[in-house]
């Protein structure tokens, strides 16, 4: 037994589970960074940038948040079963930002009829609702240790940059430390300039950057198919990649297009090529308005495509809206899922994702693996030491009032959990944390930094 397991014994807290290792536990923060031959990839903070390690992450994206029959799945339930029963890395949450009333109802019934105030409407006109859907959703992907995009999902962002300004601030502040999160500030513009929506990313990337240096994904003209713009005019600031999204019957991997232009997946390669990393947040096995049954020959040539590039991706669409791309049939429920022609496509696919982690030696939200012994603390002003191998380590943990303090390391990785088991907090902390949105209780805590690690409860007050 590690001593991390007995410290828990001892604290009486033997039922405490340290949660799901997950992929984000592994690699960390997601970086962008350039291959051996200068080609844009992704990365994670765990490794850094260097060759072979290039991440490839694959899940689903949820449906437009703006129908029961793709908000079901906007739940804890339904992104623990699409971990558990599709073996997602990622998952995007695709939040509706206009008005739009699509009669959708609240409640998950078909019809609310004319009462308004029951209906589904974008974030425009019931902020609350899609932030509290959002929020739940990012909620169960850090539970899960996977990734999650946080998805302001318009087609006309640049009309929207107050509302958008504020949506990014609150989501920056409240998730922007955890290594689980990516912002994506446009979902496929229409037909307009690059400088367009350039101009307007330039004003979210830095709300953002106040709270995050998470990665940020922007997306360019006429949905998402030309991320070449970007060469040579590229959005200020790190760490910042660009969207590409494909429908693989409407679209093509390489060559020319029935209308003898570029195809769509050249665009990407271009980008590629000139050093932009590029993300797939959106792709369908079928027809670009959602319809149309998936042609395995076309999906196989865009697969081989994209894990040629080390593409990351999200599948529209984790929902049992009446369309040939979605993934659920309509039996399906957050709890049981049962597979279209597409989703079954999709599953095939992500069968190839790993199915077990190992929490990597310098960060990832769960910590390192080292061993450790730990003291029973009762609260404020807790100084915690502890002995590795006969020797004293270097990082300091204290908890003060409602402060998570550590000395002695640049970094470190904070795991909190409730009496239950279940956690409550995961996050790095550089210095020092805010403990004010834990509940007053008694609480465990696990803070690592490579091989060091510290296991000690805690009462907030």
């Amino acid at each position: 037994m590690k001593k991390s397991l007995a410290v828990l014994l001892a604290l009486g807290v033997s039922s405490l589970a340290f949660g799901r290792v997950g992929p984000v536990s592994q690699y960390g923060q997601l970086m962008t960074g350039k291959n051996a031959q200068g080609q844009g990839r992704i990365y994670g903070s765990c490794e850094g940038v260097k060759a072979g390690s290039e991440v490839q992450v694959r899940g689903m994206s949820l449906y437009w948040s703006m129908v029961p029959r793709g908000t079901e799945f906007w739940t804890a339930e339904g992104i623990s079963t699409m971990v558990r029963d599709m073996n997602i890395q990622i998952v995007r949450a695709a939040m509706g930002t206009t008005s739009d009333d699509w009669w959708g109802c609240k409640d998950g019934s078909e019809s609310c009829g004319d009462d308004k105030s029951k209906h589904i409407t974008g974030y425009a006109t019931d902020a609350e609702f899609q932030t509290n859907l959002m929020n739940t959703v990012v909620q169960a992907a850090i539970d899960n240790d996977i990734y999650v995009i946080i998805d302001w999902h318009s087609h006309q962002a640049h009309e929207e940059v107050a509302n958008a300004t504020k949506f990014f601030t609150e989501m920056a502040q409240k998730w922007g430390k955890y290594d689980h999160v990516i912002f994506e500030l446009f979902n496929e513009p229409k037909e307009i300039e690059w400088s367009t929506v350039k101009s307007y990313a330039e004003k979210i990337v830095p709300v953002i950057r106040q709270y995050s240096d998470n990665l940020i994904l922007v997306g360019n003209p006429m949905w998402d198919q030309n991320p070449q713009y970007a060469i040579g005019n590229t959005v200020s600031g790190d760490n910042i990649a660009y969207t590409f999204h494909y429908y693989a019957n409407s679209h093509c991997w390489n060559g020319q297009t029935e209308w003898g232009t570029q195809c769509e997946g050249d665009n990407a390669q271009q980008a590629i090529n000139a050093g932009l990393s590029v993300f797939v947040s959106e792709w369908g096995t079928g027809n670009s308005d959602g319809g149309g049954n998936p042609d395995v020959s076309r999906n196989t040539s865009w697969q081989d495509w994209m894990n040629k590039n080390q593409l990351s991706w999200a599948n529209w669409s984790a929902s049992k809206v009446e369309e040939g791309t979605a993934a659920f049939s309509s039996g399906s429920s957050r709890n049981s899922l049962q597979f279209t022609t597409s989703g079954n496509m999709v599953k095939g696919y992500l069968a190839s994702n790993p199915t077990s982690y190992t929490a990597c030696a310098d960060g990832g939200s769960n910590g390192g693996n080292g061993s450790s012994e730990g003291n029973d603390g009762n609260g404020a002003n807790e100084d915690v030491s502890a002995i590795v191998a006969g020797n004293t380590m270097p990082m300091g943990v204290q908890v003060s009032g409602k402060t998570l303090l550590v000395s002695g390391v640049k970094t470190a990785t904070v795991s909190i959990f409730d009496m239950q088991g279940r956690v409550v907090l995961n996050g790095r902390v550089s210095g020092s944390m805010n403990l004010e949105g834990l509940n007053p209780g008694a609480y465990v805590l696990r803070v690592s930094s490579g091989s060091q690690e510290k296991i000690f409860r805690t009462q907030i007050k």
